[in-house]
């Protein structure tokens, strides 16, 4: 174990079908749209929206070009579009970051305001129940189930090394300024990113169970090899499978999509209330 790396695997429709990613991206901007529309033309979601598109399409062309992350086919409504990063990681980057933080603030602003507090509460319910959980009922339908994983597929549409120094490095610089913004903001801003805090890891926690059950996502361990495979490649032990997956979940996502809220916060482009 000692020399052995542990791999984040992405399998199924999630991990090769960007015609999935770009109807998120699409329901993206429709929030920041909504919410400007109906709450006196503010753009915080919009900033949201863009600085996570930013820095995670940065983040996913390092994983590619470092390879850490190693991706196989990839297709928009079957069209192949594997070769064409310019596509990919913005919507990569749009559909798998700054979604998600949208809808955090989206959903938390308004679980925030007792008045606006069902509306939070039905929308948080109805996407669970449309996006994940009768997507996987489909899933579980056509067969896939976690005791169908192929372990070392070479053709496992994502397989990512979860600890190398350089992901490590940048995740520690990414999650700094949301830490830092958390800490000295305002009691009112800091409320916000709590409660977009706590609707992040909700969904993602959700979401993640169901890849799980459904063999879209597990962990494995192997040892390293100079031209980028891996030798020896195991499912990880449960302890170990359920650690990283919850470092995962916690880390590398929440608080690293944090930032996305903090970082327009700091440079001046979302006013506290």
């Amino acid at each position: 174990m000692l020399f052995e790396s542990i791999l984040m695997i992405r399998g199924g429709l999630f991990g090769y079908e960007f015609g999935l990613k770009l109807i998120i991206a699409i329901f993206a901007v429709f929030l920041c749209y909504y919410d400007w529309r109906t709450n006196n033309r503010r753009l915080d979601y919009f900033w949201v929206f863009l600085t996570g598109t930013i820095i995670w399409s940065i983040a996913e062309l390092l994983l590619q070009l470092l390879g850490t992350r190693v991706l196989q086919e990839k297709y928009l409504f079957g069209i192949d579009i594997t070769n064409y990063l310019w596509l990919t990681i913005p919507l990569q980057a749009m559909s798998e970051g700054a979604f998600v933080a949208v809808f955090g603030v989206f959903v938390g602003d308004r679980l925030m305001l007792e008045e606006k507090r069902k509306e939070g509460l039905s929308i948080l319910i109805a996407y669970i129940s449309v996006r994940y959980i009768i997507f996987y009922i489909v899933l579980f339908s056509m067969g896939y189930n976690y005791a169908n994983v192929k372990i070392g597929d070479p053709n496992i549409p994502s397989r990512r090394d979860m600890f190398t120094l350089g992901s490590i490095i940048f995740l520690s610089i990414l999650i700094a300024p949301g830490i830092y913004w958390f800490i000295k903001t305002d009691q009112t801003s800091r409320k916000r990113g709590l409660y977009m805090f706590y609707v992040m890891i909700f969904t993602i926690t959700i979401w993640t169970i169901l890849e799980w059950l459904t063999g879209q996502r597990w962990i494995e361990i192997g040892i390293p090899n100079p031209d980028g495979t891996y030798s020896n490649l195991q499912r990880a032990p449960p302890l170990i499978e359920f650690l990283a997956i919850a470092y995962d979940v916690i880390v590398e996502i929440v608080l690293a999509y944090l930032p996305f809220l903090a970082i327009p916060y700091l440079l001046g482009l979302i006013k506290s209330e």
